[in-house]
């Protein structure tokens, strides 16, 4: 990704610092709900939390948007980026998250669709394989 140098982008490094907690949750976000996906599967899928923003396109459009505003963000000042715990080295997360998020919106667009793609709950399963996911909800720890 290059930034047009023509223009003149100014943001504040502190600035940045100071959303990189909006930006971890917002990738966050994105992480939950992907590995939500295969587990809405069947007919106890809507009792997770969340389950209904996978079908949302107005969510799944923001947080689209976020996420690419945290990419062009990290490019002025990495101590903005989220953070994640990785299982496999150099697996560059923020990309991933953006294209499975991209394929799920899409097909959140298609009202007839009633199911995901296997290659995308495949997908959604493999890249739970390759970062540790952990939340804490109230008082409860999920760990996915």
């Amino acid at each position: 990704m290059k930034l047009n140098p023509e223009k003149k982008f100014v943001v504040d490094v502190a600035t940045l610092q100071s959303v990189q907690p909006l930006i971890q949750w917002v990738a966050d976000l994105a992480l939950y709900l992907l590995t939500l996906l295969p587990a809405t599967l069947g007919s106890a899928g809507a009792a997770f939390a969340g389950a209904a923003l996978l079908r949302n396109s107005r969510v799944l459009a923001t947080v689209r948007e976020l996420l690419v505003m945290a990419r062009i963000w990290g490019l002025i000042s990495s101590e903005c980026l989220p953070t994640f715990t990785l299982t496999v080295a150099g697996y560059d997360v923020l990309p991933q998250l953006f294209r499975l998020i991209t394929r799920v919106w899409l097909a959140s667009r298609e009202s007839s669709a009633q199911e995901f793609e296997d290659s995308i709950i495949d997908e959604c399963y493999s890249m739970s394989a390759q970062v540790d996911i952990c939340y804490i909800f109230s008082a409860a720890v999920f760990t996915m």
